[in-house]
């Protein structure tokens, strides 16, 4: 019996291959990295963890946290959330808390804010109009006064694109349903019931970093028979018939095997598959593949002297500096840290290949680091223990306006292969969340077991990601 073959060991193949392995259905993962977890990797360094960047573990799908759960046992934290953005040399709460809000930028400018919102809503009732980007939807829900304060100067630093030119639909599923006003009921009226994490003020974490969770999947794939196979790029997938029949993968000393199998299950980026097909796809198939980007992130990680910052992690608003996010770990587990006295940290910087950024020496992005930091007062350059850094290449796809036409025309062509699915945020040029990744990949091996579930639907009805319940479990120490 040929294997499944699983490309990408992050949090959708993982789950692809924990479910198959679980059915005693041979599975081969095949993963570029020499470590599992994706983007959700946990990296150690002179015994402090990195991940990369923050990855808080929050579901309303209760399967997924029910693995969440079993996997992870007494080793799944529960960990209170604080997060703040940085504007103009102040921290805001975020979510936006009003009375925060009103000192911190001053009457006027509340003022401000509040007049612009109603000045919306007023045209909204008038004269209605359906969102045509980024801009507009965000616009329509907090008024162009919050709009240029909490939302423009990150999500441009975050895309590197203007406002205007990222699809509405991309801030409806981020932040469908919030608007100014629920995020004033909510601050106002606090539910009393302390299950409901409303606008969540709760998240569950492993206690070693998200990669512990995925390191724990492996084990158990492994322990059903599974292979993983690390430090693997798949680079052509050759096909026949309606079927994929083999993929083709490369290691790092360049030597190539060619690996069959009955089904594939694709979280590496959609683009570079099709691309990678042979026979090669039509014209405009290539064309559409070559027309969609992934953005990069470039990980300054740091241990530093003492503990900075309350935060989990801090979204930066401010022009003057180019980092976008900090995550500070012992505030997610305070077993991340080396010791008592030191906090392991992410500074963020997104970028495309080929940017400054990205061509920068790591010494220099770890003096750009410390210079920033200084800059907002957070941290001393001196309070820094070491650092390194963490490119990855293709880690968010764009939402261009237009995307939609692109990937339409890929996946009717993927349509036309009866074992091929992509899966996760990579393969399915979708922006989704962890755990909407782990859902891809647990539906599309069901696929495999003879179920009919369409992939894509996942989170296409989204709610807001951060509402919703968080259930009991271990405090965070």
């Amino acid at each position: 019996m040929q294997p499944v073959i699983v490309i990408g060991a992050g949090p959708s193949g993982l789950a692809a291959a924990y479910e198959l392995a679980t059915h005693s259905v041979p599975v081969v993962v095949v993963e570029l990295l020499d470590q599992v977890g994706g983007l959700s990797r946990t990296i150690r360094k002179n015994g402090a963890r990195f991940d990369v960047g923050p990855h808080r573990f929050f579901t309303k799908n209760m399967e997924v946290h029910q693995l969440w759960s079993d996997l992870l046992k007494e080793d799944l934290l529960s960990v209170p959330r604080l997060t703040r953005i940085y504007y103009k040399s102040k921290f805001f709460y975020y979510p936006i808390s009003p009375m925060n809000a009103l000192f911190g930028m001053g009457p006027l400018s509340a003022a401000n804010v509040i007049a612009s919102y109603m000045a919306v809503r007023i045209r909204q009732k008038l004269s209605p109009r359906e969102p045509v980007n980024f801009e507009d939807w965000v616009v329509n829900q907090f008024g162009r006064q919050l709009f240029e304060i909490f939302f423009k100067t990150y999500t441009e630093k975050v895309w590197g694109i203007p406002c205007t030119q990222i699809g509405a639909d991309w801030a409806g599923q981020r932040i469908k349903g919030l608007s100014l006003w629920t995020a004033v009921v909510d601050a106002v009226f606090k539910p009393k019931n302390k299950s409901i994490k409303t606008l969540v003020d709760e998240f569950v974490f492993p206690r070693l970093g998200a990669g512990m969770f995925y390191e724990q999947m492996a084990k158990a794939i492994e322990g059903n028979g599974g292979k993983i196979l690390l430090g693997r790029e798949a680079v052509n997938f050759r096909h026949e018939g309606g079927k994929v029949r083999s993929v083709i993968v490369k290691d790092s000393n360049g030597a190539t095997e060619e690996i069959e199998g009955s089904a594939f299950l694709v979280s590496s980026p959609l683009t570079d598959g099709i691309q990678g097909f042979n026979p090669v796809p039509p014209n405009e198939v290539l064309e559409a593949a070559r027309g969609l980007r992934y953005r990069a992130h470039v990980g300054v990680d740091i241990d530093v002297e003492g503990n900075p910052f309350p935060d989990n992690w801090i979204y930066v608003h401010a022009r003057e500096v180019v980092l976008a996010r900090i995550a500070n770990y012992r505030n997610f587990s305070k077993d991340m840290a080396s010791n008592s006295s030191t906090s392991p940290l992410t500074v963020e910087y997104f970028c495309f290949k080929g940017d400054s950024i990205w061509k920068q020496s790591d010494e220099a992005l770890i003096e750009l680091a410390k210079v920033e930091l200084q800059r907002m007062k957070v941290l001393k350059p001196e309070q820094v223990q070491f650092g390194f850094v963490v490119r990855n290449e293709k880690a968010y796809p764009v939402i261009e306006l237009g995307y939609e036409k692109k990937m339409d025309m890929l996946k009717k062509y993927i349509a036309t292969f009866d074992n091929f699915q992509p899966i996760g945020r990579c393969g399915m040029f979708k922006y989704n969340n962890q755990d909407h990744a782990i859902a891809t990949g647990l539906l599309a091996a069901r696929n495999v077991l003879g179920g009919n579930f369409d992939v894509w639907s996942v989170n296409i009805d989204a709610e807001y990601h951060e509402s919703g319940e968080v259930p009991p479990t271990k405090q965070s120490h």
